[in-house]
């Protein structure tokens, strides 16, 4: 495992403080879940962006021209 020194305005460290001592863990703890929490997210986006490329907007077309045109069923309408 790495170690890093990391610098930061006092005031983000009051907040992160803060919010470590409210889920119970110690501030580099906290602010290692919540990067690796970060990294995940950025890697998912990332995935996302990739098969995004891959899609076809004919295909798609072609795929919603198969469902009916029905009413939904009792309990799948879209709220008011």
């Amino acid at each position: 495992m790495k170690a890093i020194e990391l610098e930061m305005p006092d005031d983000v460290y009051k907040k992160l403080e803060s919010l470590a001592s409210h889920d119970h863990q110690r501030v580099d703890a906290f602010a290692r879940q919540k990067l690796e929490e970060l990294v995940g997210a950025v890697e998912n986006f990332a995935e996302l962006e990739r098969r995004a490329q891959r899609g076809n907007v004919d295909r798609f077309r072609a795929a919603m021209a198969k469902v009916p045109n029905v009413p939904p069923m009792p309990g799948d309408e879209l709220p008011r």
